[in-house]
């Protein structure tokens, strides 16, 4: 017997959302490309206060710099202020048209998943500049999604400040980290869905 035509899940789908920021050699780069960049300017003045020189350099963001700001801003348990930190995974049965401006509540806006279709990962792993959020499980029959709810999308959100249970909408606890735009997963009675996300900033060793 057939099924309909959104992707069916036997017992569990594996998500895993890698997000890689680029750091440019450059400053030549399309303007719609995202940049993640951090650069020295030089100016140098004769005693007339003229400027003779001016020079800016890009950055080497180091290995304990990276791992500094993973921790900032994932709940990892290395800092006073984890729980309010990034950590959540939020899912929407919204199509999202992805663009930098979207916030938590216009990720939430289109949503009419009405169960806690957000979970929190309180132990965010950061290891090699990498911060990794789950393996978290959505499960069908109104515990993150009604049955045959179908998921469009992911938010990565921030964590819940008072408990580490279940939530509902991204914006009741604050910031959207980021969004990604999934291919369309229909979960049915019983089924369930596993999502990492990964955030890796790590750069070249050499």
């Amino acid at each position: 017997m057939l099924k309909s035509a959104s992707y069916k899940i036997s017992a569990a789908i594996f998500f895993t959302i890698f997000v890689t920021m680029i750091i440019p050699l450059e400053f030549e780069q399309n303007e719609t490309e995202q940049k993640f960049y951090g650069y020295a300017t030089i100016v140098k003045l004769d005693e007339k206060g003229n400027n003779i020189f001016t020079q800016q350099i890009h950055n080497r963001l180091v290995d304990t710099g990276e791992t500094f700001l993973l921790q900032q801003t994932f709940q990892d348990t290395n800092t006073a202020s984890d729980n309010t930190q990034i950590g959540a995974i939020c899912v929407s049965d919204e199509a999202i048209t992805i663009a930098e401006t979207i916030t938590a509540a216009t990720f939430d806006s289109g949503n009419s998943i009405t169960e806690s279709n957000c979970k929190e990962d309180t132990t965010v792993t950061i290891s090699s500049q990498t911060a990794q959020v789950g393996s978290l499980t959505f499960s069908a029959g109104s515990t993150n999604v009604a049955d045959g709810d179908t998921i469009r999308a992911i938010g990565i959100c921030q964590n819940d400040a008072t408990d580490d249970g279940d939530f509902n909408n991204c914006a009741t606890e604050g910031v959207l980290f980021s969004v990604v735009d999934t291919s369309d997963v229909t979960l049915n009675s019983g089924e369930t869905v596993q999502i990492t996300y990964t955030f890796d900033i790590s750069s070249s060793g050499t």
